[in-house]
């Protein structure tokens, strides 16, 4: 895992003519130089232009180096650059005959060179790869199948720029302005286009992706889906939970790998307590995990109820007791303000974020992380649609296959659901089954299904039709009312399309503005593959959801974390801290209201007329947290992005 790239950059001149990018070039080069990262290096080759940025950051008082280098031409006759890592490179080198003093780039033109276009899907990382063959003036680009290493591309004519990160290709020259189909999607949540950009004439390669250029044209295709992996079928149950437990061990092993002090974003939950405990026990002798937990800031009274809990911090203290090897901290971020890193965070990674008044215990949190000296750490964003997978699509598919037997014995066994048994069949059983349209049509005009456009999407209905932004939800897929769905295949797809799609920019961001480097174990593709392949009844048994997870953290995870069926509510005190923003949220929205771009997208009467009249409080049933804590705060973030893309000043 040392001595990676974290950002790379390519301008290609793919007719073979005079090289157009020479005179912005050093623009460019400059723009890698922002955040926390290693020296920029970058050089030419026949009919291309390259920069890399290491991801090992210096000394803090270090000033970021700018040198030229030379590029290695493989023996496929092409250059390669390689920003984030590739797992296992020993192994790969023992199965194909691969010299191990290669580097990532090099071990990557080696696999590329042995097994042609298929090479990715014998590779298991999280990279971005860009190849350039000057004599067959080709150029290709790929996505590991879980990467967090973004690719963006903009193609004109025969001139090609690929960057990790958009701020270098507008220094060679490209204007940039927000593409409005990814405005009106990313309002609605829509993350069923993983190619596409903030930026008109932008578009992003996406993870388990091969994208190949020439000067005729290009093509996409992908090589890899959750919804293809294999069914795994073991003859006992104790085998599975075994089996799980062994990947889990190596992608752990295989995170922390170059890690020279690392730590852990650590809450209550089944996902991140697997990832600490594994680490914990796989630290050197004497060796320390730090964890980092968001906590309520003082003054908060906690509101727990039957389904969340508001403080996570007891869950926590168990684990650290369990594994004196954590040494944990507690964040509640108390110092900063609503959307006060929003900026250096859109300046780092070109990027909005997803939901800013829970960003500020991430600050806090890599903050502290990096005054403590760790260099990675560690998540468990994919744990949900890996290991602690809850199972419950087990019902529409029992359903669907006529396992009768199996269907009614767990739904009867669930003693968390009051509903009578007729009623939970159709429910969980019968209804995932119905198309959407239908499912509509049944629940139009009750109360428990109101419009998106009355809570949580910040957007005006009549734009996000005008824009075309239900009709691309609606072909996409896309439920906007978030129905039960018949298919755990289904179900992973859009978790980790989604996270694919909205996060690897965000993290990058992160990693450029703190200086730690962010690494999932749940994602490690092994891992999640084994995990999708085993059917609903491993998940849900007996009335117990997360049953994998469950059997798999018995006596590695406290009972209370084990058996606890609430979910922690991460920043559980937005109410007070909105009633402390409460005020400058109002002011801002008004300045927008003059605006004429954002007052045609947003819904800014509405959302001043929600900050208004609301009591401070957070209650369920008038959906406070979706109305106020997600949809306005991500609307005030987003009119923010566009602000600070377009250089427009509201009001």
């Amino acid at each position: 895992m040392t001595g990676h790239d974290l950002l790379i950059l390519a301008a290609i001149d793919l007719s073979g003519g005079p090289e157009w990018f020479t005179g912005d070039w050093g623009r460019a080069v400059q723009a890698l130089r922002l955040g926390r990262a290693g020296d920029v290096l970058h050089g030419t080759v026949p009919g291309a232009a390259f920069a890399t940025r290491a991801a090992v950051a210096g000394l803090p008082d270090r000033k970021v180096q700018v040198r030229t280098r030379g590029f290695t031409r493989h023996d496929n006759g092409g250059y390669t650059l390689l920003s984030g890592t590739i797992y296992d490179p020993d192994d790969l080198c023992n199965r194909w005959g691969i010299d191990r003093q290669l580097d990532p780039a090099g071990l990557y033109a080696a696999m590329h060179a042995r097994l042609g276009d298929d090479c990715d899907k014998h590779i298991n990382g999280n990279y971005a790869a860009v190849q350039w063959n000057p004599e067959r003036r080709q150029a290709r680009l790929a996505r590991s199948a879980t990467s967090r290493a973004p690719l963006h591309v903009l193609r004109d004519g025969n001139r090609l720029v690929v960057s990790s990160l958009p701020a270098p290709i507008m220094a060679l020259g490209h204007h940039a302005a927000i593409d409005d189909n990814m405005l009106g999607d990313w309002l609605l949540l829509n993350a069923r286009r993983p190619a596409k950009s903030w930026y008109k004439g932008l578009h992003r390669v996406p993870a388990a992706s091969v994208e190949a250029h020439d000067p005729d044209g290009h093509t996409t295709r992908q090589y890899w889906s959750v919804l293809d992996v294999p069914a795994v079928r073991f003859k006992k149950d104790e085998d599975y939970v075994e089996a799980v437990t062994e990947q889990f061990e190596r992608a752990t092993a295989t995170m922390l790998a170059g890690a020279r002090c690392p730590g852990v974003l650590l809450s209550g939950g089944l996902d991140s307590q697997a990832v600490a405990s594994f680490a914990a026990t796989q630290l050197p002798p004497g060796g320390v995990l730090r964890s980092y937990t968001s906590v309520p800031a003082p003054g908060w009274v906690p509101t727990d109820s039957e389904t969340l809990f508001s403080d996570e911090s007891p869950h926590v203290r168990a684990l650290c007791a369990m594994y004196p090897q954590i040494t944990p901290s507690f964040i509640d971020g108390a110092h900063l303000r609503f959307g006060e890193r929003l900026q250096s965070s859109m300046l780092m990674s070109g990027w909005p974020s997803y939901n800013e008044m829970n960003a500020h215990w991430f600050h806090a949190a890599l903050e502290q992380a990096s005054a403590d000296g760790v260099d990675v750490v560690l998540g468990g964003d994919m744990g949900n649609a890996s290991f602690s997978y809850d199972g419950f699509t087990g019902f529409p598919t029992w359903l669907a296959k006529g396992n009768w037997l199996r269907l009614m014995r767990e739904l009867l066994a669930d003693r968390y659901d009051a509903r009578p048994t007729w009623r939970k069949l159709i429910a969980l059983a019968v209804m995932p089954h119905v198309p959407l349209a239908v499912k509509r049509a049944v629940d139009s005009g009750r109360p428990w299904r109101p419009s998106p456009f009355t809570w949580w999407c910040p957007m005006r209905e009549d734009y996000a039709r005008r824009s075309g932004a239900l009709d691309r939800a609606a072909r996409d897929g896309h439920d906007l009312e978030a129905y039960d769905i018949a298919s755990a295949r289904q179900w992973r797809d859009e978790v980790v399309t989604g996270l694919l799609a909205g996060a690897p920019e965000i993290s990058l961001g992160y990693t450029l503005l703190y200086g730690t480097e962010m690494r999932d174990p749940t994602a490690y593709v092994p891992l999640l593959e084994l995990c999708a392949g085993i059917g609903d009844e491993q998940y849900l048994r007996g009335g117990v959801d997360r049953w994998l997870a469950r059997r798999m953290l018995s006596g590695r995870v406290p009972d209370v974390v084990r058996d606890e069926r609430r979910v922690g509510a991460q920043s559980s005190d937005w109410p007070m801290r909105m009633t402390r923003e409460r005020d400058g949220m109002l002011h801002e929205l008004q300045m927008m209201q003059s605006d004429p771009r954002l007052a045609d997208v947003l819904d800014l009467p509405r959302l001043v007329a929600d900050l208004q009249n609301w009591d401070g409080q957070d209650i369920a049933a008038r959906r406070d947290a979706a109305k106020l804590n997600s949809g306005l705060t991500r609307g005030i973030a987003t009119a923010r992005f566009v602000q600070f893309v377009e250089g427009r000043n509201a009001g």
